[in-house]
C-alpha cells in the first residue's frame, strides 16, 4: 500500500497536459496568419461576411497547425508549403468581402511571395549551421531574392503596383540578409526583421 501511495509522487514533477499544448508554437506561423487576415480585413473594410470567413480560416489553420507542427518543424519542404498556405489564407475573407478576383489573386501572390521569401531566409540561416550546408544556404538565399524580384516584375507588368512594390521591398530585405548572412545565433533579430516585413506587407496591400 505504501508503494502504491508513493507512485503518484514520482510523476509530480512532470508538467500536466494543457489545451494550449495543441496550439502551434512557431512565432512565424502566428505572424504570417495575423498579417494575412488583418490585411484581408483591411482591404474588405471588415465586412461582416469577411470577418466570419476570417474567423473560420483562423480556426481551421490553428487546428491543422497545432496537429502537425511537430512534423512540420522537421521538414524544410513542409515549412515552405506552410508559408505558402498562410499566404493564401487571405483569399476566402477577400472573396467573402466581394473584392474583384484579379485583385484577390494579385494580393495573394504578393503575400505568398513575401512569406516564402521569409521562410527561405530562415532556412538559409539553419543551413549555414549544418555541416556542408554552405552551398544549400547560398541556393536558399538566392531564391529568397530571385522570387520577389521576378514576381515584382510580373505584377508591375500586370498593373498591380501595390503588390509589385510589396514584392520589391521583400526582395530588398532578402538581399540585405544575403549580404549579412545571419546565422541561427541571430534568429531573434532575424525574426523581428521578418515580422516587420510582414507588418509592412499588411499596410502596403491595404493602401
Amino acid at each position: 500500500m505504501q508503494r502504491l501511495a508513493l507512485r503518484p509522487a514520482t510523476n509530480a514533477g512532470s508538467r500536466p497536459f494543457k489545451w494550449t499544448d495543441w496550439l502551434p508554437t512557431e512565432h512565424g506561423f502566428w505572424v504570417m496568419l495575423a498579417a494575412a487576415q488583418v490585411s484581408a480585413l483591411l482591404r474588405t473594410a471588415a465586412a461582416a461576411h469577411s470577418v466570419a470567413s476570417a474567423l473560420l480560416v483562423i480556426a481551421a489553420l490553428v487546428f491543422v497547425g497545432g496537429w502537425s507542427h511537430r512534423r512540420v518543424r522537421k521538414s524544410s519542404a513542409a515549412q515552405l508549403a506552410g508559408a505558402g498556405i498562410l499566404g493564401l489564407s487571405s483569399v476566402p475573407p477577400e472573396i467573402a468581402g466581394n473584392l474583384p478576383i484579379p485583385d484577390v489573386a494579385a494580393a495573394a501572390l504578393a503575400r505568398v511571395v513575401v512569406f516564402l521569401a521569409s521562410a527561405l531566409v530562415v532556412r538559409a540561416a539553419f543551413a549555414r549551421a549544418a555541416r556542408g550546408g554552405e552551398r544549400r544556404s547560398v541556393l536558399l538565399q538566392s531564391a529568397s531574392v530571385a522570387l520577389p524580384a521576378l514576381s515584382s516584375t510580373l505584377l508591375f507588368a500586370l498593373g498591380g503596383t501595390a503588390e509589385a512594390v510589396t514584392c520589391l521591398m521583400a526582395g530588398v530585405v532578402c538581399a540585405v540578409f544575403t549580404w549579412s548572412r545571419p546565422t541561427v545565433k541571430q534568429l531573434k533579430p532575424l525574426g523581428l526583421a521578418l515580422g516587420g516585413l510582414a507588418l509592412v506587407t499588411t499596410i502596403t496591400l491595404a493602401l
